[in-house]
Formats: structure tokens, C-alpha cells, sequence
């Protein structure tokens, strides 16, 4: 097929998009398994300030007198992240072979069955070894939504809000935490109420369970099983009647290159064709970052840092009035994801998460309570930025970038990288922090300050376009200091390649899988507006996955 013919894949001329009221609906449900998250974010570390928790495990006595040391507690508290953390890396790197095997809607119900087991195990837990049990179930079964929570609504979204719906996980997480939170005040009172903070969130994994019922497979593993029938269905569904027998063209042209070269390996992930190996690590260093920025430190101890200004009581209400503000900013992202892209919020959020983290460290060298009201100020500004930006916007991106016959391992492989970073800050942050507080927010601030620059530089803007156009625009982008895709043009006044998705992202051609060659082919105008380098590429078949 001749270059110019790609363009057809690009719904250049198409009319003014629209979206399904269920559409909404049906990523609303989905992302239920982000407020399970979310929840336990909070309820698990509200419970270390928690007289009831400290009794049960042993930590003191009902006088209030301490019974394990401080480092032995410190230690129990890292080793209860840690294992939940430990459990989620497992799931997310267990969960693409049920995802692709299976379809996305088992590999949810699966995933949110096996929260609900580890959940009941932490609620009954009557000694710490089995509350690490059960913290070890609860992060299979978490580890395994976040995997597949974000594919499944990047997957039966259209494109025009494909970045707003997926953001609906980072929201119901943010949501989540807050929820916990406010129960967390109350808890604290009663000697049981520990109880609820770990496993309250049940009645959100049922809530999803009962969900699942109703709501459809993905159109596009549909589409990858050759399940035509179904795929009308579900599109007739979810789209409007006019824009189905076209998805569905489209559907199966993204499916051409499964068909020709068969299921994708693991070793697959790390080829060079199609830079798969340069989107893995980009999607890999992007999650790696968002965890090292210390935004889970600072959500799981935030109790215990605001400790070290305040009463517990007081420590409790500051903790509230972060996780209030956390979930109120990541509306912001709902609404500029799409807008203004997934570089400038991760650029302009990181620069100032930086910034925030910086002054913190210097806070973090007093104790007074004068000083403990700045910290909770600037704190509130770190997690604002973290929730626009870093939180929401790495999903996103993790998400799409991936072609879609590799797209349930590498989406596996990113997930596990962020529970790997996870369980790291959990089980070393009460450690460090007993160390040197100051020291940990410096360390965060240098992590965040190289992912801005990484997400700067090489990752392209990927907003609003379908899978062979971000096929296109990865094999296009070059890194560059100066990134002219941040606006709208260049010096020179001419539109470039990496703005195009923000300015008219029917501009962007689709790639064109040759069945015959096993080749990608772009359009020759496109690559003229990269690099010469590039566009001796694109003038040329592009081999994926080639396993001739």
C-alpha cells in the first residue's frame, strides 16, 4: 500500500468526535479498582498512629507503655508495605497472561476476587506475620488491577478522550485516599476500628465484582481474537451506530500485525524493531521516577511525618487536608491531559515538585510547630503537582505507547516496575526517615528533577491519536533540547511533528502494516518535517517483530 494511503487511518476530514454517556460509565466502573487503591494507601498507614493497632500487634500496652522499640516498629511498618508491594510486582507480572489469554473483563474479575481474600485475611489478622500474609494476597490482587485497570479503559476508549478516561484511575485512587482518611479519624477512637482502615475497601472490590457483570470485553482484544461478532456488539454498545463499521476497519488494520507474526514473547519486549525496546524503557524509567519522586512516602507516613510537628490528633487533620487536596487536582488533569498534552504536565508538574521537595528538605532540619505548619503547606504543593502530573499522566502514557500485540506484557512489565520502586520507599522510608528526614526529601528532589528532564526530552506527544499513529510519531521523535512540541510551533513559524497531536492530530499519518513484507511503511510528508535522519528511516519498510 502506497504511503498516502496511510492517511486514510487517520480520520483526516472525520467529523467533530462524540462520546457515549456509557463509555464514561463503564471507565467510572472500571477505575473502582483504583479507589481499592487508594484506600489502602491511607487506611493501612492511618493505622500506625492508632492505640488499638499498637495494643493488638504488641507494640505497646493498654497504658500506653512501649513494648517494642522504635526501630523494631519502624521495621514492622516497612515490612507491611514491603510485602504488599512484594505481591503487587508479582500480579502485575502474573496478570498479561490471563489479560491476553483470557480477555481483560476475567483478568479483572480475577484480580479484584484475590484483593478480596487478602483484604479478609488483613481485617482478621491476629499477629504480624499474618497481617504480612494478607498484605502479600491484598498486593497480588491490587498489583494485577493496576495492570489491567488503565489497558482496559485506554482500550474501549475513543481517542479524543482516551487521556480523560484514563485518569480516571489516578482520580479514584486520589478519591480513595481521601475516603480513607476521613474514616481514619473516626477509627482512631475505637480499639477494632484498624480493622476497617485494611479492609473497608471490600465493599468497593464487590461493588467492581457485581460491575463486571454488565460491562463489556475490550473492543480491541476482540479485535486481536478475530472475534468479529462480539466486537460489533460491544462497539454498537459503546459507540454511536454511524462510527462502528469504521472502528471497526480501523480495529483490524491495528490487528494486522498479530495476525502475520503470531503472539509476542517476552523477548519481544526488548527487540529493537519498532523502538518497543526504547518505549519499554521510557514507559519502565517513567513509572521508576513517579515512585522515587517520594510521593508514597509522603502518602503512606504522611501521619507519621506530620507527627514529628503535631499531636497525632493534629497529625491526622493535616494528613486530611493533603489527601483532600490530592484528589481535588487531579480534576485539573481530567480537563489538560487532552488539551496540553502528557509532556508539558509532566514537565511543569515535575519543575515544581522539585522545587517543593527542595525547600521540604530545609523545613525538615527544625522540628518546631511553626515550622511543621510550613511543611504542611508546601506538602499540599508537592502532592497538587504530583496529582496533575506525575500520579495520572505516567498511566496514560503507559498505556498507549505500547503496540497493541505487545501490549499486555509491556504494560505488565511497567506496573511491575512501579511496585518495585513502591516496595522500595515503603519498606526503606521508615528507616531513612528516622535517619534523616531532610535527607530523603533531597533525594526525591534530585529523582524528579532527571524524570523531567527523560520525560522532556524523549517522550513524544502521544495525545489523541489511535495506535498506528503513535506507531508514527515514536519512529518520528528525535530528543531536543529545545522541544518545539511543548507549543504550537517553531522559530521558524512552521507546525512541528510533535505539536501536530495538540493542534490537529489528524494531521499525524498512520502506519501501514504490510502483510506480504511484515513491514510498517509512513507517509513521506510526515518524516520531512523530522530529522534528515529520520526521514531516511521513513522513506523505507520499518520491520516489527519481523520473524521471517
Amino acid at each position: 500500500m502506497p504511503p498516502s494511503e496511510a492517511s486514510l487511518l487517520s480520520k483526516r476530514g472525520a467529523p467533530e468526535p462524540r462520546t457515549k454517556p456509557i463509555i464514561v460509565m463503564v471507565a467510572m466502573a472500571a477505575a473502582l479498582g483504583g479507589l481499592i487503591f487508594g484506600y489502602d494507601i491511607a487506611g493501612a498507614g492511618g493505622t500506625f498512629g492508632m492505640n488499638g493497632f499498637k495494643v493488638h500487634f504488641g507494640w505497646i500496652a493498654n497504658d500506653g507503655t512501649q513494648l517494642d522499640s522504635e526501630d523494631t516498629q519502624a521495621m514492622h511498618k516497612g515490612l507491611i508495605n514491603a510485602f504488599f508491594g512484594i505481591g503487587a510486582t508479582l500480579g502485575a507480572m502474573f496478570n498479561p497472561s490471563v489479560a491476553d489469554k483470557y480477555g481483560r473483563r476475567p483478568c479483572l474479575f480475577t484480580s479484584t476476587f484475590t484483593f478480596i481474600v487478602g483484604a479478609s485475611i488483613q481485617m482478621s489478622a491476629v499477629n504480624m506475620g499474618m497481617m504480612w500474609g494478607g498484605r502479600f494476597v491484598g498486593g497480588l490482587g491490587i498489583g494485577m488491577l493496576s495492570m489491567c485497570v488503565p489497558i482496559y479503559i485506554a482500550e474501549a476508549s475513543p481517542e479524543h478522550v482516551r487521556g480523560k478516561l484514563s485518569t480516571l484511575w489516578q482520580l479514584a485512587t486520589t478519591f480513595g485516599i481521601l475516603i480513607a482518611s476521613v474514616a481514619n479519624i473516626g477509627l482512631t477512637e475505637v480499639d477494632w476500628g484498624w480493622r476497617l482502615s485494611y479492609g473497608g475497601n471490600v465493599l468497593f472490590a464487590i461493588i467492581l465484582l457485581l460491575s463486571l457483570l454488565k460491562m463489556p470485553e475490550s473492543p480491541r482484544w476482540l479485535a486481536s481474537k478475530e472475534k468479529t461478532t462480539e466486537l460489533r456488539e460491544v462497539l454498537t454498545l459503546l459507540r454511536f451506530e454511524d462510527e462502528v463499521e469504521a472502528e471497526v476497519a480501523e480495529l483490524t488494520a491495528e490487528v494486522e500485525e498479530e495476525r502475520h507474526l503470531g503472539e509476542s514473547t517476552w523477548a519481544d519486549m526488548f527487540v529493537a524493531e519498532n523502538k518497543m525496546r526504547y518505549r519499554l524503557l521510557l514507559g519502565c524509567g517513567l513509572q521508576m521516577f513517579q515512585q522515587l519522586s517520594g510521593i508514597n512516602a509522603v502518602m503512606f507516613y504522611a501521619p507519621d511525618i506530620m507527627g514529628e510537628f503535631f499531636s497525632e490528633s493534629v497529625a491526622l487533620y493535616g494528613t486530611l487536608g493533603i489527601n483532600t487536596a490530592n484528589f481535588l487536582a487531579t480534576f485539573i488533569t481530567v480537563y489538560a491531559v487532552d488539551k496540553f498534552g502528557r509532556v508539558l504536565l509532566l514537565v511543569m508538574g515535575g519543575a515544581t515538585m522539585c522545587v517543593m521537595l527542595l525547600i521540604l528538605g530545609c523545613l525538615s532540619l527544625g522540628s518546631s510547630e511553626a515550622i511543621g505548619v510550613c511543611v504542611i503547606v508546601f506538602t499540599v504543593i508537592f502532592v497538587v503537582s504530583f496529582a496533575y502530573s506525575w500520579g495520572p499522566v505516567v498511566w496514560v502514557v503507559c498505556s498507549e505507547i505500547f503496540p497493541l500485540r505487545a501490549r499486555g506484557k509491556a504494560a505488565g512489565i511497567t506496573t511491575a516496575t512501579n511496585w518495585v520502586f513502591t516496595t522500595i520507599v515503603g519498606a526503606l522510608f521508615p528507616l531513612c526517615q528516622k535517619a534523616s528526614l531532610a535527607a530523603c526529601f533531597f533525594f526525591f528532589c534530585v529523582v524528579i528533577g532527571v524524570g523531567s528532564a527523560v520525560a522532556y526530552l524523549y517522550l513524544p506527544e502521544t495525545a489523541n491519536l489511535n495506535i498506528l499513529q503513535i506507531d508514527t510519531i515514536m519512529h518520528s521523535h528525535l530528543p531536543s533540547p529545545t522541544r518545539p512540541g511543548l507549543c504550537s510551533c517553531n522559530a521558524d513559524g512552521k507546525t512541528e511533528a510533535d505539536a501536530l497531536p495538540l493542534t490537529d492530530a489528524a494531521s499525524v499519518p498512520a502506519a501501514v502494516f504490510d502483510r506480504a513484507s511484515g513491514s510498517y511503511q509512513f507517509d513521506e510528508p510526515f518524516s520531512k518535517r523530522a530529522s534528515s535522519a529520520s526521514r531516511i528511516k521513513s522513506s523505507t519498510s520499518y520491520s516489527t517483530f519481523n520473524k521471517a
